[in-house]
């Protein structure tokens, strides 16, 4: 079964009008009493209108913490000096100028890459279908957002940058590499998912030689920094064993 497919436009047809009432006003009841759901509904007029002043004050900035379940309240001045402190005199990134007629033209080309492997039967007409875009749907640029990261300092906060490509021409074609490629790196011996993955890794190697070290090393900015051709060399060489 192939994992692209475009989403089902199906729906089924309505029953009894006095039914269909009958069925929503049980479900609304029954979803009052699901375990945690009481705070949504014991909430009064003053903590709804704090919680609507937040989510308005242009002020501050409410993120999600890089690493934990916190959620953090940023200085919006702040956030904004974080962001323009990594894009502005960096190597990383550098300033274009965007047209609807350059991102369309993305789009393009994207969708003659899925022409060329469904005309190789590499993908089905139904994939090809799923890929393709609708250049009214694909002009718009990537987001740039941070993730404040509090384990770092609670001063002077670092932000992990993230781009968001939903949306844009580069969506699919990411998705695409991304759904092949992930099984050929998870294959590699030097692949860690995450802290607990880490920490089974260890105790499958078991007691360490006496006079052992363990290091760690931490590459700043690893996926900016790195081109394009030396990825794709790293590919290769995992491709080849």
């Amino acid at each position: 079964v192939s994992a692209f497919h475009c989403k089902s436009t199906w729906n089924p047809h309505l029953g009894s009008a006095a039914l269909e009432l009958f069925l929503s006003r049980i479900g609304e009841e029954i979803f009052k009493l699901l375990p945690g759901r009481s705070n949504t509904y014991n909430l009064n007029k003053t903590q709804w209108l704090a919680m609507k002043n937040l989510a308005s004050d242009r002020s501050i900035v409410i993120k999600s913490a890089d690493k934990g379940s916190f959620v953090v309240v940023w200085d919006r001045k702040d956030y904004i000096l974080e962001a323009k402190k990594q894009l502005d005199g960096s190597f990383i990134y550098r300033s274009i100028s965007y047209t609807e007629e350059n991102m369309q033209k993305l789009a393009k080309d994207s969708n003659e890459i899925f022409e060329e492997l469904a005309a190789n039967n590499i993908i089905s007409k139904k994939e090809l279908k799923y890929f393709t875009y609708k250049y009214t749907k694909a002009a718009n640029p990537g987001k740039f957002y941070l993730l404040p990261k509090l384990h770092k300092r609670l001063g002077d906060v670092p932000g992990r940058p993230i781009i968001s490509n939903c949306g844009t021409p580069t969506e699919k074609i990411s998705e695409f590499l991304d759904h092949h490629l992930k099984p050929i790196m998870q294959n590699g011996t030097s692949y860690v998912k995450d802290s607990g993955h880490f920490l089974s890794m260890l105790q499958e190697i078991g007691d360490m030689p006496e006079g052992s070290i363990l290091v760690t090393a931490d590459v700043v900015g690893l996926y900016q920094s790195i081109t394009n051709s030396d990825g794709l060399e790293v590919l290769r060489i995992k491709l080849d064993n």
